[in-house]
């Protein structure tokens, strides 16, 4: 994320809030705003050495001196990244916290020249109102890689991935592309049963 000066300040139906970077010291905000989630199974918990190592991947929603919101902004390619962590405080929700997180994260992967974002969520209407739509796991073999067969829930995921163009292809400069990633091993996608 960028420093500080990219604050980015929204009036709401409550009061200002502002978006911003995170810094180190909002890693506490961070956890207590995610632990009510991850107590219910919505979100995978994030070790807190794992925070610190990412904090520079974290946006902030803050309003009245209080953190009310996180998310992150994970790159998995060159033309791809994931939003995680998203969670608004209990008590916050509705007031446009989320979506102005979201917003901030997509400038940041449009900044980048990131063309493709995803999440895997089970909010469909919320990411559906910021432009995204369901695709197919399959077509995500990056996560799928590199998180998903580390995962507890591999086997039974039951979220649903959703993913936003911010560059389609003929848009995009062709000397800057890179090769796709190799086709994924079948296998890593959806485990075989054994009956």
């Amino acid at each position: 994320m960028r420093g500080r000066e990219d604050d980015v300040s929204y009036s709401t139906k409550h009061t200002a809030l502002s978006v911003r970077p995170a810094v180190i010291h909002d890693a506490e905000a961070i956890l207590e705003i995610i632990q009510p989630y991850v107590d219910e199974d919505i979100v995978l918990p994030i070790p807190v050495y794992r925070l610190y190592e990412r904090i520079r991947d974290f946006v902030v929603a803050e309003r009245e001196g209080m953190i009310v919101g996180c998310g992150s902004l994970m790159i998995m390619w060159h033309d791809l990244a994931e939003i995680r962590s998203l969670a608004v405080r209990k008590g916050c929700q509705g007031g446009g916290v989320g979506r102005h997180i979201v917003d901030m994260l997509i400038d940041e992967a449009i900044t980048l020249g990131i063309s493709k974002v995803f999440a895997l969520t089970y909010e469909t209407t919320f990411f559906g109102r910021s432009g995204f739509d369901v695709v197919e796991k399959e077509t995500l073999p990056h996560k799928v890689w590199k998180d998903c067969t580390h995962c507890a829930r591999f086997t039974h995921c039951d979220e649903i991935p959703m993913a936003r163009v911010l560059i389609p292809d003929e848009q995009r400069d062709p000397d800057h592309l890179l090769p796709p990633m190799p086709p994924p091993d079948p296998n890593l996608i959806m485990p075989q049963s054994k009956i």
